[in-house]
This record gives structure tokens, sequence and C-alpha cells, in this order.
């Protein structure tokens, strides 16, 4: 099920190359499967957005963060249209967000679709890259049909607003028809900042209200930890999965990695640290609730165990 807003569009005259360029903004949610929802959100960049819309009437200042060199690519630019310097920056956050954010991110540039559509263009490619899974924000950067995307999955749905989103591809749209490519590019990946940090609910069982409870619970607990809600209908262990994101946000750091597994109603830990006295207790506490779905309450058990402000 597909819903389509229309901004209303106005002229606004572009002079490029020798044409003459009516630009609009769309945006568009999208779809329910059988297991996960996705979300997307497009611009069209032969047009203008109105300038009374209101994404344009929202202000969107814009600096680059400062991060450390990443080993990973999540960069795929097969239009050709960032310098190498410009990849090293934008691959760099996107691994950032990678590890920080426990965000799937990328961008992919392309010049030809094949004749697919752009949504299922995008949606190919994350599940190209990262089989469909977790929390997912990937940038379609498209130079054939010039309508780019933004593929949401997961965590990334409740965390990032559609109204966050317009006005981000609003913005974006514009320095990608100036050749801004890198800032277009980063200002849509900053869409990933928005989520949370310590409550990665890629199950959605949360709503608004309660990831942001949680969030501050988790965030003032005297042990850093992050806790993953999610649904695992592989055949790799609980344990094993909650290793492989401790090693992505916290290794040669303190922390804890709790996976809430909604398909068998369990929590499991894992840290690389001493576990806080009493964490035994506390774990078995929060995996009572998780067997009878009481998810909110074990997630606050788990907070108030490692010393949560109540």
């Amino acid at each position: 099920m597909i819903f389509l807003l229309n901004y209303t569009k106005i002229k606004e005259i572009i002079q490029e190359q020798g044409l003459i360029f009516l630009k609009k903004f769309i945006s568009f949610t999208a779809l329910l499967t059988a297991t996960v929802l996705f979300m997307t959100g497009c611009a069209d960049k032969s047009s203008v957005p109105d300038k009374k819309s209101s994404a344009e009437a929202t202000s969107q200042p814009f600096t680059e963060r400062a991060v450390e060199k990443t080993d990973g690519t999540y960069i795929f630019d097969d239009a050709g249209i960032l310098s190498a310097e410009d990849f090293r920056a934008c691959n760099d956050y996107a691994g950032w967000l990678y590890k920080e954010k426990l965000i799937n991110a990328a961008v992919v540039t392309v010049s030809n679709l094949n004749g697919k559509a752009p949504y299922d263009y995008a949606a190919e490619q994350y599940n190209k890259l990262y089989e469909g899974k977790g929390s997912g924000l990937l940038v379609l950067v498209n130079n054939d049909t010039k309508e780019d995307i933004v593929y949401r999955s997961g965590a990334a749905l409740n965390s990032i607003t559609q109204k966050q989103q317009d006005n981000a591809l609003f913005w974006a749209t514009k320095e990608f028809i100036t050749g801004a490519n890198r800032k277009g590019m980063m200002r849509l990946l900053q869409l990933g900042e928005l989520s949370t940090s310590h409550i990665i609910d890629n199950a959605l069982l949360f709503d608004e209200k309660q990831l942001a409870s949680l969030e501050k619970l988790l965030a003032s607990c005297k042990h850093e930890c992050t806790v993953l809600a999610t649904k695992n209908l592989s055949s790799k262990p609980d344990k094993d999965i909650a290793r492989e994101y401790y090693d992505r946000k916290y290794k040669g750091k303190d922390g804890i990695m709790f996976m809430l597994d909604t398909e068998k109603k369990s929590i499991e830990a894992y840290s690389e640290s001493k576990m806080p006295k009493d964490s035994a207790e506390t774990l078995k506490a929060a995996n009572d609730m998780a067997s009878k779905e009481q998810y909110y309450e074990a997630v606050k058990k788990i907070a108030e165990g490692l010393g949560a402000d109540q």
C-alpha cells in the first residue's frame, strides 16, 4: 500500500545547461510486507518545491560531523558524481552511522535504472547490501529518471518522521541540482542521527512515546548499554547476534549489548567487560516479563538494574 503526497508546484526558473526546469517536490511512504515495514520518500530533481510548503518553512541548518576513518564501504558511486575526497567524507560518515547508531547506512548513485522503478531499485540495493535486515537508511541518488529515494526500514521508521524526511529531501534536492552532491548526500544521511542510540527497535515494538521514555532511561544508566529489539528468524543463536552488534558498537570500549528476541520471547546479554553486580537477577526478571510479551516493562527492568535515573 503506497501513500502519495504531492506538494503544490510553483514556477521557479533554473537555468542549467541551456534548459529550463520546473521543480516539484514529491514525498511518499510505503509498504507493509509480511514481516518488515519499509518507508521511502522521493524528490524529483527536474522541478522545485513550493516555497509556501511546510517543507521549506522549516529551517534546515547543515554542519558536517567530524568522524574517524572507516574500514567498510557504504557509498556506491556508480554514477561517478563524487570526487575522491567527497567519497571518503561521505563513506566515513555512513560508517559512523553504521557503528554508532547501528543503522545499515548506504548511498547508491545510478545513471541507469535498467527500466526499474526508483523505489524498486532502492529496495533491491538494500536487500543486496544488507539482506533486507536491520535498521536501514539507504539514499538513492537517481540521475536516470531524476527521482531520488530515501529508503528506511526497522528502527529508522519510528525515529524519523515524514516531515523531517520531507524537509531533508527538499534541501538536498536543491543541492543536487546545483552540483553540491556531497552536501546533499550528507544531509540525507544525517537523518540517521535522529534515530535513538540506546534502544534499537528493529521489531517496531514501541510507539514514539515509549521509545523516548526508554531512550532516556537507558541513557541515564550507570553502565553504558544498548537494547536491540528484533525478531530472529535465522538459525544463528541470539547470543551470537548480540556479540556481533556488540563488536559493531562497543569493540574496544565498555558496554553491554542486550538482544530482545520477539520470536523466542527472551533476552540475551553480551559484554566483554565485567557485568554489573546483580545483572543475572536483573536479566532473569526481564526474561520473565519478555516471556509474557511485556517488552516495555522488560526493558525498563534492565534500565532499573543498571542504575537508571527513575
